[in-house]
């Protein structure tokens, strides 16, 4: 017959020896097992073994199994991305406790992780320069994936931010230099990393020739009314009637149809449309 010490190695095959012969005294005692682990739990080495698990009430968020489960598949998922056990025993180890907490589930924590590290790590350099710069977040995989992980950060606000900094670099490798505000504005309007991209491609070839036809004829154009990217963003982007207007009479074409989800389509070299959001 199996004692009960290796009865409670058979439970809880993860746990340190000292626990276990505690539990395995405190069951051969009393002969109840919810006994014998509610003593364990109630000890300050259990706390540091598995921190967060213990809600205010003494009640435990996960068993010991399932928890050391659950940070062995945090540990898997950042192995997936190259992530040595290492360096993910040192990610996690601020990260635990919180991540328990918070219940983050493995699925949840897998869906984190890939979306930055294809969002962002595996991105082009000005996504990666214009996330670090704008989230304070040095350029190394650990500090990039130690904010995809906070648990104090919602799922919603690391994919926000994954897609702002998509659309600021793209904005950076089109040769425009645009602040987070201006991102997340258009971020909210619905431009994602691919559109951002033809946006921006649309606005280095046209603006420098929509400011030639400012300048048609030898006229002079205050700086203030240069037809620049904010323009151009108001009027394709947002259906801004004044910055459209100005835009068809510039244009000097019979019409220019302007949509934010229309596709450029063109007349000459003149744009009439805009590709859909």
């Amino acid at each position: 017959m199996a004692t009960y010490l290796e009865l409670a190695k058979s439970l809880y095959p993860n746990m340190p020896d000292t626990l276990l012969n505690m539990f395995a005294d405190e069951w051969a005692e009393t002969g109840d097992s919810n006994v014998a682990i509610a003593k364990v739990r109630g000890t300050t080495e259990y706390e540091t073994l598995f921190p967060g698990n213990k809600r205010a009430d003494g009640t435990v968020k996960f068993d010991e199994v399932t928890y050391v489960g659950l940070k062995e598949s945090y540990m898997g998922t950042l192995s997936e991305y190259g992530i040595s056990r290492e360096v993910s025993e040192s990610l996690l180890q601020n990260r635990l406790t919180s991540l328990i907490e918070g219940e983050v589930s493995a699925r949840e924590f897998q869906q984190r992780v890939g979306a930055v590290f294809q969002g962002v790590q595996e991105n082009i350099q000005e996504v990666q320069d214009f996330y670090s710069t704008n989230y304070g977040i040095d350029l190394t995989q650990e500090s990039i994936f130690l904010g995809a992980i906070d648990p104090s950060v919602g799922e919603d606000i690391v994919s926000g931010k994954i897609t702002t900094a998509q659309i600021g670099g793209e904005a950076a490798k089109a040769g425009f230099d645009i602040d987070l505000t201006t991102a997340e504005k258009l971020k909210r309007a619905g431009l994602n990393q691919q559109q951002a991209r033809q946006f921006f491609s649309l606005a280095a070839d046209q603006i420098p020739r929509i400011q030639e036809l400012q300048q048609r004829g030898g006229k002079a154009v205050a700086q203030e009314d240069v037809f620049n990217l904010e323009k151009f963003t108001e009027a394709m982007v947002f259906q801004s009637p004044d910055e459209a207007e100005e835009l068809r009479l510039l244009e000097s074409e019979e019409e220019s149809r302007f949509s934010p989800i229309g596709g450029p389509a063109r007349q000459g070299s003149r744009v009439t449309g805009l590709t859909e959001y």
